[in-house]
Order: structure tokens, then sequence, then C-alpha cells
């Protein structure tokens, strides 16, 4: 037994009851159980109780012991002293404090059934990558899919923290914004601090300006990235430098040292190289992404508007000067699809809550069920216990599930978690 689990019986109404008697045979009934406190002081604030037919309105405390109240200190404050009721599993030792403020006490013991107590050491002294594997199939389908709704939207949140952060650090700027993170995003995680880096140094005011020479485009990337300090024997990449060394004088620009960028551990697809003259043919496109995401396009207009290629010289190169056997390289449905669920979708999040538009989530949350979901280690998980994620949206709520209270072994702040104690009970 740990207070967690009695704060988690007590919130959540686990006993299936609200009458009980207390340590001096009072008819004791919850009207409310109060507001969870998740700061010092009591464990629940405002709570409403009738005792022996009187109406009183104060704090709950919790403890496994009666004699816990003494252990934690709680008689030297006065923030106790509000309190109402005193609810412990084990009811040791008759409190001073209690008996002058006239506080009553329910003993959970009698009342917490022991399909309870088991459920939750079934899920504490898990082993298992998701705790509750043994029995979440037993959870409904509405209170699953409600759960993963929720979480799904809690992730897309956590995401717009950072946009929250470049907004602030473009002045303001969404454009500016959804650029520094369509940089970050395409470092495909193992570059993504290096590419930011990149957009930082080189701003998308400067960019748009050459948005019809994507010569000059990928000159400025590749440049202010680090990768045009080299000598070079080819004409492509000695034709970037001599086309830089104009544009860094003209904008005053400072390149990155090339050592910020990594190259192993990941496909040759995914150099930094090829990323960077992708990135060059999305930034020549007619529109800017933000003016596209304005008008709400259609996920297939998405998909052609990344339908994106480096350019002819790595149909044979990974890196400059290296030559390599002929390779399409185009932006793959993979990457277009981390793009959407990492830049699209979560910008589309912050929009809404700027502008004030509802319609920019139901758009965004409209895109996520219509893109395939994730595999990785992490969902697979679930579809080995037969949860198969129906779209992205699904898979993305598995992925905040398994990171946030799996790993962690939350489960007491888990819904599924909720509904097996409940049932146990």
């Amino acid at each position: 037994m740990d207070e967690e689990l009695l704060h988690t019986i007590w919130k959540y109404k686990l006993l299936g009851q609200s009458k009980f008697i207390g340590s001096k045979d009072e008819t004791i009934e919850i009207i409310s159980i109060g507001e969870h406190n998740q700061d010092s002081g009591p464990d629940f604030f405002n709570s409403k109780v009738i005792i022996n037919g009187i109406l009183l309105a104060g704090n709950v405390e919790i403890h496994i012991k009666t004699s816990d109240w003494l252990k934690h200190h709680h008689q030297k404050d006065k923030s106790y002293d509000n309190l109402v009721l005193h609810v412990v599993y084990e009811h040791d030792l008759a409190l001073p404090q209690n008996e002058t403020y006239n506080v009553s006490v329910i003993e959970l013991k009698r009342y917490i059934k022991p399909g309870l107590i088991n459920q939750y050491n079934q899920l504490k002294l898990s082993k298992q990558s998701i705790p509750c594997g043994k029995s979440i199939l037993a959870v409904p389908d509405i209170i699953l899919k409600s759960w993963l709704d929720r979480l799904a939207v809690s992730r897309i949140e956590e995401k717009t923290d950072y946009i929250a952060h470049l907004f602030e650090y473009c002045k303001q700027n969404y454009e500016e914004a959804l650029y520094l993170l369509l940089c970050r995003n395409f470092g495909f995680k193992i570059n993504n601090d290096a590419f930011e880096m990149l957009g930082k140094l080189l701003p998308y005011s400067i960019l748009k300006k050459y948005s019809d020479n994507e010569t000059q485009i990928e000159s400025l990337l590749y440049g202010v990235a680090g990768f045009l300090d080299d000598l070079y024997q080819d004409k492509y990449p000695t034709q970037l430098q001599n086309e830089f060394e104009f544009l860094r004088q003209k904008h005053q620009l400072i390149p990155l040292k090339k050592v910020v960028w990594k190259f192993s551990k990941t496909r040759p697809a995914n150099f930094p190289t090829i990323r960077i003259s992708q990135l060059a043919s999305l930034l020549c496109k007619q529109q800017s992404l933000y003016h596209f995401l304005e008008s709400k396009p259609s996920l297939k207009m998405i998909k052609d508007f990344f339908s994106i290629s480096p350019s002819i010289y790595w149909t044979n190169h990974f890196r400059f000067d290296v030559e390599t056997q002929d390779s399409a390289k185009p932006f793959g449905a993979i990457a277009v699809q981390s793009i959407v669920i990492n830049t699209i979708i979560p910008y589309l999040f912050f929009m809404s809550k700027h502008k004030l538009n509802q319609e920019y989530i139901d758009y965004a949350i409209d895109l996520l069920t219509q893109l395939p979901y994730e595999v990785n280690t992490k969902t697979k998980e679930f579809i080995k216990l037969g949860i198969k994620p129906l779209n992205a949206l699904e898979s993305q709520a598995q992925i905040q599930l398994f990171d946030n209270y799996c790993t962690k072994k939350a489960c007491l702040k888990c819904n599924l978690s909720e509904f097996l104690l409940k049932k146990s009970s």
C-alpha cells in the first residue's frame, strides 16, 4: 500500500460507495471529494461531507497510517487546521489534533477489496513494457478511444510549446517561425539541432529573395552550413562556392562549423548534404509553406507540395566530390509523413491558439486521421497486444501513452489503469 494508490482510490471513487462509518462509529457521507492538491498542504481542498447529518466543508488529508500525521509534522502547520476528514488506510493512533478540532477518521482498510490491491500490484510489479498488457483488452473500446484522443492532442500541444519558443525568437513572425520549425525537422532527429542552427543563421527573409534561383538558394544553404569551406574538384560545388562568396559578403553571413553535421549511423539518403538540397527545392516553390497552409490544402495537395528532389548533381553523389552509382533521391513518403506529423500538425495547433481559430485544429486532426499509422518499436508493442492503430492520430497517441505513462510506470495517472482498478474493486 502506498499513498499514491490511496489518492487514486479517493479521487476516482474506486470504492464504489459514498457512505462510510468513521473511527467513532459516526456516519459519513461524501458529497464532494474536492480538488486534488498537487502542492504543499492538504491533499484535497474544498471537500463536502455530511457527518451525523451535519454538512461540513473543508479539506481532506490522506495517509497510510494516522500516525503519519506526526511523521510529516502536520501538527506544526496551520494550513492543516481547516480539516473536515482524515482518510487513512490503517487507523493506528488517536491524534490530539483530530480530537481538538473534532476531525473524523475513515479507515479504508475495511472497504478496499483484495482484487483492487492485486490489480495494483500487477501493474506496479509488471516487467512488461506496457504494465497493463495482460489486462488491456478488458478496457472497453469507448474508454480506450477517448483516452487515445486526449493523448494525441496532448502530444501535439506539447510540441506547440517549442513552436512558441521559436515564435518569440523570430519576434512573433509566423512565417519565420514555421521556416525554423521546418528546418529543424529536416534533420530527422539526428541532425535536428544542426538544421535549426542553420535556419537561425540564415533567416527566411534572406532566402525568399532568391526563391526563383535554386543555385543561389543552395549556395546560401550549403555555405552557411559550412560545406563550402573545402577545396573541391567538381564544377558544381565550385560554382556554389563562387556564388556564396558574393552572397556571404552581401548579407554578412557567418557559416557553421562543418563538424556539427552527423553522417554516421544514418542512411546515405538521409545525409545532411541530400536533405539540404531537398530543402532548397522546397524553398524554391512559388508559394511559401506558410501561405500554402493558410488555405487548408488537402492531404494530396500537401504530398504534391513536398514532391521534391535534390538537384541533378546528387543523382550520383552523397557528398561533394565523391561519385557513386546513379540513384534517385526523392523526398520519400515516410519523410513527408514525418514532416506533416512533426511540423505541419503542431504548427496548425499553434496557429489556432494564437489566431483563435478552431478550424485549424479541426483541419489538423482531419489530416492525422488520413495518414497511415506509424510503425516503430513503441506502436509495435501495442500491436502485439492486439491494439492496432487505425491512423497516425492513434499511433501518435500510443507513442504518448508509451513514453509518458508506460515507461514511467505512471499507471495511476492513466485512464486505462483507472478502469482496471475500478473493475477489480
